[in-house]
């Protein structure tokens, strides 16, 4: 009997992160048609979850493979001893993709995430609370934070932006401004801005405080204005 063929981790993992990709595009295409309440980002990413689940559904059935839909603000999981908090300190990405890797050689290796985190971009909602800072604060920075430490393990996750007001060259821009102040050391987001829905850019980051430190961000931006 021939054996199967089990590509390397990291080709698994490439697999894994161009499916989920996909289909968040696909996803984020769907709701731009009716993206409903966008004053609230867990509203948003609720309207979401039925359907990355029709979608997950569908790509399954196509590939004859299982394909999990994301678990939605599941939270971090403690793998060792060493990251027990004592239930005080759970951090939550948005969504959580699981890939089982087969060739881990410990416990804590068996189970790698992919993590989302997913952020409102526009004006400001309040005269303390700028959105454009809050995506790079308490998103972009999540990735490379010993607080939260998204993508641990991992060699890429993701950030979604639900742009609700401004164009988004002039959002870009601002990122690009507050990523200067609280994390310099971050190459810029540069999108090439088209009239599609849904753009998508990519960001090689070196983090300083978690491992693995070389780490590819993917940005989605989702225009939800109406």
């Amino acid at each position: 009997m021939a054996r199967r063929f089990i590509p390397s981790f990291p080709k698994l993992w490439q697999q894994h992160e161009d499916i989920y990709v996909t289909i968040f595009c696909a996803a984020l295409q769907r709701l731009s048609e009716n993206p409903g309440d966008t004053n609230h980002e867990n509203i948003i990413s609720e309207r979401l979850c039925p359907i990355l689940n029709v979608l997950c559904f569908d790509e399954s059935r196509n590939q004859q493979r299982e394909i999990r839909t994301p678990d939605w603000e599941k939270p971090i999981q403690p793998d060792i001893e060493n990251e027990l908090k004592g239930n005080k300190s759970q951090k939550i990405p948005d969504f959580t993709c699981k890939l089982t890797n087969p060739f881990a050689s410990c416990a804590d290796e068996f189970e790698i995430s992919f993590h989302i985190e997913c952020k409102r971009l526009g004006l400001p909602s309040s005269a303390n609370w700028k959105l454009n800072e809050n995506y790079v604060t308490n998103g972009i920075k999540r990735f490379d934070c010993t607080s939260h430490e998204y993508g641990k393990r991992a060699a890429s996750g993701m950030m979604i932006g639900y742009i609700i007001s401004m164009t988004p060259p002039k959002i870009q821009d601002e990122v690009n401004g507050y990523q200067k102040l609280h994390c310099s050391y971050n190459p810029k987001i540069v999108f090439s801005f088209d009239n599609k829905k849904v753009q998508q850019c990519h960001q090689k980051l070196k983090r300083q405080n978690v491992k693995p430190d070389k780490f590819k961000l993917i940005h989605l931006w989702v225009d939800l204005k109406n």
